[in-house]
């Protein structure tokens, strides 16, 4: 067992605690656009709370075994400069679009009480919390294929374009439903 091998080991189990967050994430957001009353609401705003622990933890743990693993072993090769300011666009996009919405959520949530209202049902089905999720997940899959195939700054360009691509890509049908139809009220007719 050598020091390169427990940070590897370290870096690994950090990114397996980074997509245990997005799948995290990805349940909330299923729960919250299916949540009918405010306490349904507060209850899968509450699992987004573990979020704001596992999810810095987890890009910490990658962040110093990876920084480790560089200086020791494998110097400034182009696929872990690529890998570093993917890891910065992810941190970006959880604080800039999932961030401060998710958080004006949890405001409006507070204020809730009983059945949603229309307002705030449909910030629960802003496309971009989904925009903002697919498109971490696209790009955390092409961090692990740089750490797996690494490739030369123009195959670990191509593959982190790729992936934005297919995150937005992939998010794109939550565009089209993003409006909430109000459910129908008995007498008013559907």
């Amino acid at each position: 067992m050598t020091d390169y091998s427990i940070a590897l080991f370290l870096h690994i189990v950090g990114a397996l605690g980074f997509f245990v967050a997005l799948g995290l994430e990805w349940i909330s957001l299923r729960g919250l656009e299916r949540a009918a009353t405010s306490e349904q609401a507060r209850e899968w705003l509450g699992v987004l709370g573990l979020l704001r622990r596992i999810g810095p933890a987890s890009m910490a743990m990658i962040l110093l075994a990876g920084f480790y693993m560089m200086a020791t072993v494998w110097g400034g090769v182009a696929w872990i400069g690529i890998a570093l300011g993917a890891m910065i666009l992810l941190a970006v996009l959880a604080v800039a679009l999932s961030g401060r919405r998710m958080a004006a959520v949890g405001r409006a949530a507070a204020a809730e009480s009983g059945a949603l209202s229309p307002a705030f049902r449909q910030r629960l089905h802003d496309p971009l919390l989904w925009t903002s999720l697919q498109t971490r997940i696209a790009i955390a899959l092409g961090i692990v294929f740089l750490m797996t195939v690494k490739p030369e700054l123009a195959g670990s360009l191509l593959t982190i374009g790729l992936a934005i691509i297919l995150g937005l890509v992939s998010a794109w049908p939550r565009w089209g439903r993003s409006r909430v139809k109000e459910p129908a009220v008995e007498g008013r007719g559907a």
